[in-house]
């Protein structure tokens, strides 16, 4: 809550809108009229109106190809990658962006006093002015500013309430444990036989499971915008803006123990809070003069999000080494005013009063503002002159490279002088499914995120060139590539994956035989008989390597129907549900898990400490964050259902 502006209290409520809004290389600014990619479209079709604003065909199928390549590469080729519900989240995401940005109108003027209170920003406006790309900059900020505006108005908002904080509570320490006996899946692929007309059988009423991907054969010449950065260049711009751009400003380390006074705390409520920080403030004083440390202090009596880190602020600043530093203009004036211009490292403060409450600090340590070596920023001056300078002479490059090669062909082309520097090199991929994630010749598709989406759009013989990206959207590579064969999906015949059928249904039919076998142990158990006792009776499966059963214990775990792991088991929902709804001691069974079958016992059960939770402050301001953060998430949801059932929009029948 101290850090203006840059605390991420509540980040995780806005994964989706900040995914959506953030990242220059992919950047859409709405205005209030016309084109949001900021031409008027020219002869390109109009795809998507939202209010007055135009979304045209070209950045809006760039804007699907984008999407599916990411999730590809999060999908790592396990998943297919629905293109009509891509395009449905693209044109849901334009419009949020449309919303936020009409209800949140932020000048220009405003931009720029918020871009001048950082030395580092002002550092980037100032790279990107002298390439004649500041407007991308301002864009960013725009929107940037606008997700603020949002965000700290849903964080002034109360939403949870002590009875919830308490329900939760009690939710995570209610906990269970499992003895358990365990009849693994794998141990019965051994004896299970699979006849050819039951495999038959199996991939007739599977087939789509056995479909073989498209899968393309490519030729290409690749182009590196690395290749066009020397190391002089990058000394030269460290020479020649090392006083404007990498001298670091004066920074310090603190932690803090913070009394919170309500929002709408009446003058003797306000008066109440001083007095126990005043309190508090002896008690600290004295415990650290007797050797106990001011974290630790903090973790007990800090009623700020930062009390679980010790009162640490997380505020470190970017041109330093790692450490929670932060520099002027990141806390509100009181705070910055004590930590900068009165206290000592080492020190405590007295009372410190802002807006949140009462403050006591510990200023760790100060650092006075400094040149930072080249050998430090040389790889981040790299990075930047590769991705404005590097990639615009390679995209220049390759535009020739491709005319060339429609002419003269790859061997000849590359032969001109204009090319030899570059010492290119023509290969071909061999042919690759398009689930493949290792691209042959070229790499990971992870780090080339788009190559595979264009060349299964192109078709045989077409030459063209593919920008292929990075995780951050930043140009990777470019890629002059010609598709010299296509195979198109289709399901093989049986004989063609006959080895693979038969695995999979062995693989069935083990998972039914570990269960069955721990139903016929189950059928054994004689009225209040231990696990162990039963475990005694197991007659092995012949054939499989367990001829006798042991018990074995889980870890206490808690209800958690997200996420149904039992630590020291194994994934069962059936098994974590069931736990809570069993009597001490009771046996029940047989469940199935991820990795086998299994046999319970309930063991033991931990009921929630309720003392301790009512004499916890942290523990019940961490719970109720947690809740906060989901609840805000659904009020923004509904914030924005209200607003886009306001405003007009229309789809193309294309993409409806």
């Amino acid at each position: 809550m101290i850090i203006f502006l840059r605390e991420k209290f509540i980040a995780q409520i806005m994964i989706f809108a900040i995914t959506i809004i953030f990242g220059i290389g992919t950047l859409l600014l709405f205005d209030q009229v016309g084109n949001p990619f900021g031409g008027s479209g020219g002869n390109d079709e109009v795809v998507l109106k939202i209010g007055r604003t135009k979304v045209y065909r070209t950045e809006f199928e760039q804007r699907v190809s984008n999407q599916i390549n990411r999730q590809q590469q999060q999908n790592e080729g396990f998943r297919p990658v629905d293109k009509e519900q891509v395009e449905q989240d693209v044109i849901e995401g334009l419009v949020q962006q449309h919303i936020l940005l009409a209800a949140t109108q932020i000048s220009d003027a405003e931009i720029k006093r918020y871009i001048r209170s950082d030395s580092d920003q002002v550092s980037n406006y100032n790279f990107y002015h002298r390439r004649g790309l500041s407007e991308l900059y301002l864009q960013d900020f725009r929107l940037r500013m606008s997700s603020d505006v949002l965000r700290n108005g849903i964080q002034g908002l109360e939403l949870v309430t002590d009875a919830e904080v308490e329900k939760e509570y009690r939710r995570e320490n209610d906990k269970a444990k499992f003895k358990f006996i365990q009849f693994q899946n794998h141990e019965y692929n051994s004896i299970t036989t699979v006849e050819d007309a039951e495999a038959q059988t199996y991939f007739e009423e599977n087939r789509e499971k056995y479909k073989v991907d498209d899968q393309v054969n490519l030729k290409f010449v690749k182009i590196d915008p690395r290749n066009f950065v020397s190391d002089d260049m990058v000394e030269a711009y460290y020479n020649e803006y090392k006083e404007k751009e990498f001298k670091t400003p004066e920074v310090v380390k603190a932690r803090h123990i913070l009394k919170r006074v309500p929002n709408d705390a009446t003058d003797e409520q306000k008066a109440e809070v001083k007095a126990k920080a005043e309190e508090l403030l002896k008690q600290v004083k004295d415990e650290v003069a007797n050797g106990t440390e001011f974290a630790e202090l903090a973790k007990t009596h800090s009623e700020d999000g930062s009390a679980a880190q010790g009162g640490a602020l997380r505020g470190r600043h970017p041109k330093l080494p790692p450490g929670d530093y932060f520099a002027r203009g990141l806390m509100v004036p009181p705070f910055e005013k004590a930590c900068f211009d009165e206290l000592k490292p080492g020190e405590i403060s007295e009372l410190v009063e802002t807006q949140f409450g009462y403050h006591i600090i510990k200023l760790e340590e100060k650092k006075p503002e400094d040149l930072q070596p080249f050998d430090l920023v040389k790889g981040n001056i790299n990075n930047r002159l590769v991705e404005i300078e590097g990639t615009v002479k390679a995209r220049t490059v390759v535009d020739d490279l491709l005319f060339d090669v429609e002419i003269y062909g790859y061997e000849e082309a590359i032969k001109f002088e204009q090319y030899k520097d570059l010492s290119l090199i023509v290969k071909d991929t061999g042919l690759f499914p398009q689930d493949e994630n290792d691209i042959p010749k070229i790499g990971s598709k992870r780090e080339y995120r788009g190559l595979i989406d264009r060349v299964f759009e192109m078709n045989v013989g077409e030459i063209d060139v593919v920008d292929a990206k990075k995780a951050n959207g930043q140009t990777k590579a470019y890629f002059v590539v010609m598709v010299l064969e296509k195979k198109i999906r289709a399901i093989p015949t049986f004989e063609e994956v006959k080895d693979t059928v038969i695995e999979d249904l062995k693989q069935e039919k083990a998972k039914q035989m570990s269960f069955e076998n721990a139903q016929e142990l189950l059928s054994k158990r004689e009225g209040d008989e231990s696990l162990e006792t039963l475990a005694e009776k197991y007659t092995a499966v012949e054939g499989i390597l367990t001829t006798e059963q042991k018990v074995q214990e889980s870890k206490l775990f808690a209800l958690s129907p997200l996420n149904p792991y039992i630590a020291g088991m194994d994934s069962s929902q059936d098994a974590m549900f069931a736990a809570f709804n069993m009597a001490l001691n009771e046996v029940k069974g047989p469940f199935r898990g991820e990795y086998g079958a299994y046999i319970v016992q309930l063991v033991e059960r931990q009921e929630p400490d309720i003392e301790r939770f009512e004499s916890d402050p942290a523990d019940k301001n961490r719970i109720r964050r947690s809740l906060l953060q989901s609840k805000q998430s659904d009020l923004y949801n509904s914030w924005i259902a209200g607003l886009k059932e306001q405003t007009p929009q229309w789809v193309h029948p294309d993409y409806r």
